[in-house]
C-alpha cells in the first residue's frame, strides 16, 4: 500500500515538475524578450496563401531583427511557416518576372510614331492586369507611358491643331486678289495667331503669300498698267483689281491644287447618317472605307429620334462591315451590334441617346439592362429630356422605378452617395439590408460596384480561382479587361483583401483612362499637393494627382494613402469621382 502510494505521488509529480521547468525557462528570459517574441510570433502565424510580398517580409525582418533570447522562444514550427511562405513567395516571383518579361518585350517594341491608340491601349492593359508583384518588375513603364501622352497629345493637341488649320484654309476661300490689303492682312494676322502645330497643317499659305507679294510688287503693278490696262477694273488702296486667262504667263493664279476646303468625306457617308427604317427597326452599314476621312473619334447615328454615338476608331480596324440595328417596343430599346455575321463587342463604350417619352418614362427612373434571368444596372445619365445609356454590347434596355435597398444609411455626404450609387443599382456585395458603412470595404465589393457603374463584364473564361461566384466572376473579368482592377497575382483576385487609399486612387485613374478622359495635364505636370506620398510608386503618385486635378479630392492635409478604407468612404469617394466628369 504505501509502494502504491509512493508511485501515485511520482506520477502526480510529474507535470509538477514539467511545470516547473517552464516557469524557469520563463523566468529566465527578460520580459521584453516575451514581448518581442510574441508580437513576432503573432504576425508569422497571421500570414496565410493572401499575404502580400511586404506582409512577408515585414515579418522576416522583425524575426532577423529578435535576439538570441528572443529567437529561442519562436517554435520551430512558425519559423518553417515563415520559411513555407518565403519559399512560395520565391516561386510566385520567378512567374511574375516571366509574366512582367512578357509585357516588358511589348512596351520596348513600342514606336509612338507608328503604334495606334488601339496597340498601346492594348500594352496599358497587359500591364495592368499583372499582379502587383510582377508590376514592380516592370522597369520600363516610362516607356509606355511615353506613348499614352503622345497618344494623348495627337488626340488633344494635334486634333484641335488641324481643326483649327482647316478653319483658316477656310477662311481663304474668300481671299483673292480682290481682296483689299486690310483683308489680306486680316488673313496674314489668323495665321500669324495659330500654334505652331496648327501651322504645319495649314495649306493656304502659299496662296496668302502670293497674294500678298502681288500688293506689294511695285513692278507687277507697273507691268498690270502697261500691258493689261483692258483688265484694270477698280484701283483699290495698294493695288488693282484684274481679270486675267489663267494661261496668261504674268497671271497670278488665287487657288492653288492643294487648298483645302472642307474635311474629305465620302459621297455615300457622313458623320451624321439617318439610318434606314424598314420592318419596325433602323439599320444601317458601316465599313472601314466609309469612316476612314472621318477625323473625328465619334460617328453620329439617327434612328428617328433616337441618336447612337459610335467610336470609329474600332470600325477604321474593323476586319468587317460594322452593322447596327435599334427599335422600341414594348417600351424597351433594343439595339445590336454585328461585325460581319458576329455579334459586336466594342474596346469604347457607345452612347445611346433616347428621349424619356419613347420609352414611356420619367427622369426620376432608372435604366436597367434586361436579361433572361432579370434585370441588371445599365450605366446612363438623364441629360435633359434624354437618357444617354453607355454599353459596349448590344441588348434590350428599360426603364424602371428607382429603389434604394438598404435601412441604415446615415444622414451625411456618405449616406448621400450611397443612397444615389445605390437608386442606379450601384450596390456592395451584400444580401443584407444593411449597408454597414463602417466595415471595411472589400476588393469584391470595389470590383462590383466599379463593374456595375460602367455596365462591365466579360464571358471569358477567367483565371482567378478564389471566386465561386459565376456573376461575381463575370464583373471581376470585365474590370481586368478594361485595365482597372487586377487581381493580388494571376490566378488569385484576393476578393476578401481591404482596399486602401492610395489603392481606391489607381482604380479610379484607371477607370478615368478607360472612360477616355483627358489626363494631358497630370501627364505634363505632376502637381501634387499632398505632402505624405513622395515615397509611393510613380503609378500611386500620378493616380492621386489625376484625383486632386479632377477635384475628388481637395489636396488639403494628409491623403494617408496606407489608409483602409471604410464602405461609406469608399462610395463617397467613387460618387465624386463619377460626378466629376459628368458621368451621372
Amino acid at each position: 500500500m504505501n509502494k502504491s502510494k509512493l508511485m501515485l505521488a511520482a506520477l502526480a509529480a510529474i507535470p509538477v515538475s514539467i511545470g516547473m521547468i517552464g516557469e524557469v525557462e520563463a523566468e529566465g528570459a527578460a520580459a521584453p524578450d516575451i514581448v518581442a517574441a510574441d508580437k513576432v510570433r503573432e504576425m508569422i502565424q497571421t500570414l496565410n496563401d493572401e499575404s502580400t510580398p511586404t506582409e512577408i517580409s515585414v515579418a522576416r525582418k522583425a524575426y532577423d531583427a529578435l535576439n538570441s533570447e528572443s529567437k529561442k522562444l519562436i517554435e520551430k514550427q512558425v519559423v518553417t511557416n515563415l520559411e513555407y511562405f518565403e519559399s512560395r513567395l520565391a516561386v510566385q516571383k520567378a512567374q511574375a518576372e516571366k509574366e512582367a518579361k512578357v509585357v516588358m518585350d511589348r512596351i520596348n517594341r513600342i514606336d509612338k510614331m507608328k503604334y495606334t491608340e488601339a496597340q498601346i491601349k492594348s500594352i496599358r492593359m497587359a500591364y495592368n492586369a499583372l499582379s502587383d508583384l510582377a508590376k514592380s518588375s516592370v522597369i520600363n513603364l516610362h516607356i509606355l507611358i511615353d506613348g499614352e501622352n503622345y497618344i494623348i497629345y495627337q488626340n488633344t493637341v494635334v486634333k484641335q491643331a488641324k481643326l483649327d488649320a482647316n478653319a483658316f484654309d477656310i477662311y481663304m476661300n474668300d481671299i483673292s486678289r480682290s481682296s483689299t490689303t486690310q483683308e489680306i492682312a486680316r488673313a496674314r494676322s489668323l495665321y500669324n495667331n495659330l500654334s505652331a502645330e496648327a501651322k504645319r497643317h495649314v495649306t493656304a499659305l502659299e496662296k496668302l503669300v502670293r497674294l500678298e507679294t502681288m500688293w506689294r510688287d511695285p513692278y507687277y503693278i507697273e507691268l498690270v498698267y502697261t500691258y493689261y490696262p483692258d483688265y484694270i477694273h477698280e484701283i483699290k488702296p495698294g493695288g488693282v483689281v484684274i481679270e486675267k486667262p489663267a494661261y496668261d504667263p504674268l497671271y497670278i493664279p488665287d487657288d492653288s491644287n492643294t487648298v483645302a476646303t472642307t474635311i474629305p468625306k465620302t459621297p455615300t457617308w457622313s458623320q451624321y447618317e439617318t439610318m434606314i427604317y424598314q420592318n419596325g427597326r433602323y439599320t444601317t452599314q458601316i465599313t472601314t472605307s466609309q469612316v476612314k476621312n472621318i477625323t473625328d473619334r465619334n460617328m453620329r447615328l439617327k434612328a428617328g429620334d433616337i441618336e447612337i454615338v459610335i467610336p470609329t476608331s474600332e470600325i477604321k480596324s474593323s476586319t468587317a462591315n460594322v452593322g447596327v440595328s435599334v427599335n422600341v417596343a414594348n417600351n424597351q430599346l433594343n439595339i445590336q451590334f454585328t461585325e460581319g455575321n458576329r455579334a459586336k463587342t466594342f474596346e469604347n463604350t457607345v452612347e445611346v441617346h433616347v428621349p424619356v417619352s419613347k420609352l414611356k418614362a420619367n427622369t426620376s427612373q432608372v435604366i436597367q439592362r434586361v436579361l433572361s434571368t432579370g434585370t441588371s444596372p445599365a450605366s446612363f445619365k438623364v441629360d435633359g429630356s434624354k437618357f444617354i445609356i453607355r454599353t459596349a454590347t448590344g441588348g434590350t434596355f428599360k426603364a424602371a422605378n428607382s429603389s434604394v435597398f438598404y435601412t441604415d444609411i446615415p444622414n451625411n455626404d456618405q449616406g448621400r452617395a450611397i443612397r444615389e450609387l445605390a437608386k442606379r443599382g450601384i450596390l456592395f456585395n451584400t444580401k443584407s439590408r444593411l449597408v454597414q458603412t463602417y466595415k471595411q470595404v472589400s476588393k469584391l465589393d470595389a470590383a462590383v460596384m466599379i463593374a456595375s457603374a460602367l455596365d462591365l463584364s466579360s464571358n471569358a473564361k477567367s483565371k482567378y480561382l478564389d471566386i465561386a461566384n459565376a456573376q461575381q466572376l463575370k464583373l471581376v473579368q470585365g474590370l481586368l479587361e478594361a485595365g482597372i482592377m487586377s487581381g493580388a497575382t494571376s490566378s488569385r483576385f484576393t476578393p476578401n483583401a481591404s482596399v486602401t487609399k492610395q489603392e481606391a486612387a489607381i482604380i479610379i485613374a484607371n477607370m478615368y483612362r478607360y472612360l477616355n478622359q483627358d489626363l494631358a495635364k497630370v501627364y505634363n505636370e505632376l502637381n501634387i499637393s499632398y505632402t505624405d506620398i513622395a515615397n509611393l510608386t510613380f503609378e500611386a503618385r500620378q493616380s492621386i494627382a489625376i484625383l486632386e486635378l479632377f477635384g475628388v479630392v481637395d489636396g488639403q492635409g494628409p491623403f494617408s494613402p496606407e489608409k483602409t478604407l471604410s464602405r461609406g468612404e469608399f462610395a463617397e469617394l467613387i460618387y465624386n469621382a463619377l460626378i466629376a466628369i459628368d458621368y451621372l
